[in-house]
């Protein structure tokens, strides 16, 4: 029996005292840290790593820890972050940008590390560099949409300009959204709806921003959470291609929309038309901003082909903070035009070149979108496999 139960000891004890591959040192005081420490968590649970969470204020034996880590690894004292995360060999210290952390672990899925230390040390949601410190004992500085491979290779002129471009990207697509014909079609049909009801300059300006607002809330709010399902998904970079096989065909068919003359792309479904026009009829500031919401959504297919390209641009190349920046910033520049318009709405004259504008040139605009896209799709492909 005695043997029986010190063999069964042999098996459990291990298994009971089996320590975990990672270890989380927090500072219990960061309100801040603790965002960031669940985020951390869930990717942790997705890659099943086990973990463990020690406070630096209230265990004195995690500090000692901390003392002894950072001594073995001659970090010095400007890589030393207000927390520290240990994955086996990794050592990451205060708040690396996730989407950094997500390459690592898919380049290592048997979590065996080079000996290397990353640090970015700001609490700002907006993160635009980190630090690696090499087994070398060689420091370099890295841009946050670098993995650290990358950046401990010399970067090419090519790298350099699509890095710094992407800020450009989104606002350059977020402009060409803006005056995609489906977009501009419906907000000609609102303000031309509002003459026909007398509306002084003053009302048009009124309900036309509620208007334009409801479409920015849509927009934002469906970007928002298909770019947070594909951050936090299990592989950002397999959500980018399976975006960028979507944006290419989207892409693909606006270009034979134009040369087939024939109206192949997305547009507000016929059945949600009387809707609409039964909330115009009210002319409440609320009924209004419904309408704009509910045009938000239903045109989205539109330009569902360019929205897509960017967030999937960033889901690889962004941390999310950076994300959530570059997506405001996209449909801030999407509604731009449509404020534009509606700002020179007071003149029936200048409305009616508008749409005659929008009537003779929409098809040049679709083959414009069409071939952005097949572009931006192409420079996914290009990021996600591995050339960048």
């Amino acid at each position: 029996m005695k043997l029986f139960f010190l063999f069964f000891l042999l098996l459990v004890l291990p298994t009971v005292s089996a320590a975990p591959e990672a270890v989380i040192y927090k500072n219990g005081a960061c309100g801040h840290c603790s965002v960031y420490v669940e985020q951390f968590k869930e990717i942790l649970k997705e890659n099943e790593i086990s973990f463990e969470e020690k406070d630096l204020l209230k265990d004195k034996n995690a500090l000692q820890e901390v003392n002894q880590i950072t001594k073995e690894r001659s970090i010095p004292y400007q890589l030393q972050g207000h927390m520290v995360i240990t994955i086996n060999d990794l050592i990451l210290e205060g708040h690396i940008p996730l989407p950094v952390v997500k390459e690592l672990l898919q380049k290592y899925p048997d979590h065996n590390f080079p000996k290397i230390t990353l640090y970015q040390d700001s609490m700002e949601d907006i993160v635009t560099d980190y630090k690696v410190l090499d087994e070398q004992g060689n420091i370099k500085e890295c841009v946050s949409l670098q993995s650290p491979e990358q950046c401990s290779r010399k970067t090419t002129t090519k790298e350099k300009i699509l890095w710094t471009s992407l800020p450009l990207l989104v606002l350059i697509n977020g402009a060409l959204a803006g005056i995609h014909p489906c977009t501009i079609s419906v907000l000609l049909l609102f303000i031309a709806f509002l003459f026909t009801l007398r509306k002084s300059r003053f009302g048009i300006l009124k309900v036309g921003i509620a208007y334009v607002l409801g479409i920015f809330i849509a927009y934002f709010g469906i970007g928002l959470g298909i770019f947070k399902a594909m951050t936090f998904s299990g592989s950002p970079h397999l959500a980018a291609k399976i975006s960028a096989v979507l944006i290419l065909i989207l892409g693909i068919i606006n270009v034979i929309s134009f040369f087939s003359k024939k109206d192949m792309t997305f547009k507000v479904p016929g059945k949600v038309k009387p809707t609409i026009l039964q909330l115009l009829q009210k002319m409440t500031i609320p009924a209004t901003f419904l309408v704009g919401v509910l045009v938000g959504i239903c045109s989205f297919g539109c330009t569902a082909g360019i929205y897509l390209s960017i967030m999937s641009l960033l889901t690889v190349k962004a941390s999310y903070g950076q994300g959530v920046l570059y997506l405001l910033f996209y449909n801030l520049m999407f509604i731009l035009p449509l404020i534009l318009i509606l700002i020179f709405a007071s003149s029936k004259k200048i409305v009616a070149k508008i749409e005659r504008i929008e009537k003779t040139k929409k098809n040049y605009l679709k083959l414009i979108a069409g071939i952005v896209m097949i572009l931006l799709a192409l420079l996914l492909f290009f990021i996600t496999a591995g050339g960048m």
